[in-house]
């Protein structure tokens, strides 16, 4: 009874996360997020961006990683409750709060907006034969989450003696993703794909008013955008154990291992339909917009766009807890480094290109535990640190723009592991400083995120002897 109250219980938590993720949206103010489909999200987990975001070759037996999903086979059948077998399936939800302070030299100009932001939710099911195989694993993944967003609205003003003009700026949008993921295992090297759906909408539009005595009526420039299609993530990981330690007098072994790894999205096609309108407008009382002439307006025009392809690659040194016959508990430690390359160059947007360049991205990271099996909180949650640093893809002034950060995070292991259920229950922290621009871009950015994640995991599938 108390495996089904657990399982209904945190169907009714995802539930509810479900709805506040559908419903939620961020109301930044960000002009970078003009060009292309908007600003980028982190797809990272709240735990690895504690580690500056390194995941091509991460996994660990109490999170989600979906960078690459070849790190899914991670995840484990075990044995409980008297030889039983069951599978600790893992839920992983993820918010973060973004802090921004643009900065404009000409003209000067200082801008600060703070976002509330819905990262992912993510749901793994190891799967495999009735006893767990040490040479093969497997294990399935559904996944939403947020990719891109736009949103901003910048007024600029053309001062003159005559026929001055302000022109204001304004776009809403983004693109989210669905997706479901396998993972297989043999041996030491493990292959894995996310597969899904892709969809979203831009919608921008650029107004124009006359400031001066003699009367123009304004004029609207717009047009929607909405576009979907599917998109293909595989990965790759081979891991060698380097050592295994016999500890006396414990319940547990500790082992060395080399995780190599490697993923990418491959490039994308998606399809568009665009509505234009060109119109003239004025304000009424509430300050809304009154048409007052269409000068051109369409609808349904077909079209493609094209997101190009990406890719990562890194390793990871690790230090990991292991049951008495051997299989992973937790990390102890681990350090490592990530490569990222975007070919950004081919983006095209009904066949034309847009202010972006091929960026990429060099991340490196590392967290250890103090002593998983103590009763002290502090004393078993997991402690992270890592940087960024590399060329963002939005090359908004042609000068291009540096991007550079640096992490910390805390997981909290709410739960003492214990060998008779091995459950989790995490609490994750992130927190970035960071910087998009430098001495030579007009507008720059500083931002600080702040991201909290819940990592649980639960026993399915086990049969009982007593309950």
């Amino acid at each position: 009874m108390q495996s089904v109250k657990r399982i209904i219980y945190n169907s009714i938590v995802l539930a509810l996360a479900l709805l506040f993720f559908s419903r939620l949206s961020a109301q930044e103010n960000s002009p970078f997020s003009r060009y292309g489909l908007g600003d980028a999200y982190p797809q990272q987990n709240i735990a690895t961006r504690g580690m500056g975001g390194i995941s091509a070759a991460y996994s660990n037996e109490q999170s989600l990683n979906t960078i690459n999903p070849a790190s899914y086979t991670a995840m484990r059948y075990i044995n409980v409750f008297g030889g039983s077998k069951g599978a600790m399936v893992s839920y992983d939800f993820g918010i973060t709060v973004d802090s921004r302070n643009l900065r404009s030299t000409d003209p000067f100009g200082n801008y600060r907006s703070t976002n509330f932001i819905p990262s992912y939710l993510h749901i793994g099911i190891p799967l495999g034969a009735k006893a767990y195989d040490k040479k093969r694993g497997a294990a399935l993944v559904f996944g939403l989450q947020p990719a891109t967003k736009i949103h901003y609205s910048i007024d600029h003003i053309d001062k003159a003696e005559i026929d001055s003009l302000e022109t204001l700026y304004e776009g809403n949008g983004g693109l989210n993703q669905a997706f479901i993921g396998l993972a297989k295992r043999w041996g030491n090297f493990s292959i894995g794909f996310n597969g899904g759906f892709e969809w979203g909408q831009k919608e921008i539009s650029t107004k124009v008013i006359f400031l001066d005595t003699v009367h123009y009526y304004k004029s609207n420039s717009a047009s929607q955008t909405h576009f979907h299609g599917f998109f293909l993530t595989p990965g790759i990981s081979y891991q060698i154990k380097l050592n295994e330690v016999t500890l006396p007098n414990k319940n547990y072994k500790e082992g060395y291992f080399l995780k190599l790894g490697a993923s990418g999205t491959l490039e994308q096609r998606l399809n568009a339909n665009t509505d234009v309108l060109r119109e003239t407008f004025e304000y009424n009382l509430d300050n809304a917009t009154i048409a007052v002439d269409t000068v051109f307006y369409t609808t349904n025009a077909a079209g493609k766009i094209t997101l190009p392809m990406n890719y990562t690659a890194g390793f990871m040194i690790m230090k990991k807890y292991l049951t008495p016959g051997g299989d992973p508990i937790a990390n102890k430690w681990s350090i490592g480094a990530d490569y990222y390359a975007g070919k950004w160059s081919n983006y095209r947007f009904y066949g034309e290109p847009d202010q972006v360049q091929d960026n990429w991205i060099i991340r490196g990271g590392a967290e250890f535990v103090p002593s998983l099996l103590s009763a002290n909180l502090w004393s078993r949650s997991t402690y992270r640190f890592g940087f960024y640093t590399g060329k963002d893809y939005i090359n908004a002034d042609g000068n291009g723009y540096k991007i550079k950060a640096l992490t910390f995070g805390i997981g909290f292991n709410v739960k003492k592991w214990s060998n008779y259920d091995n459950q989790s229950t995490l609490i994750n922290t992130a927190i970035e400083f960071g910087k998009r621009g430098s001495n030579v871009n007009n507008v720059t950015e500083n931002f600080f995120r702040v991201s909290l994640g819940l990592s649980l995991s639960d026993l399915w599938f086990a049969r009982r002897k007593y309950d």
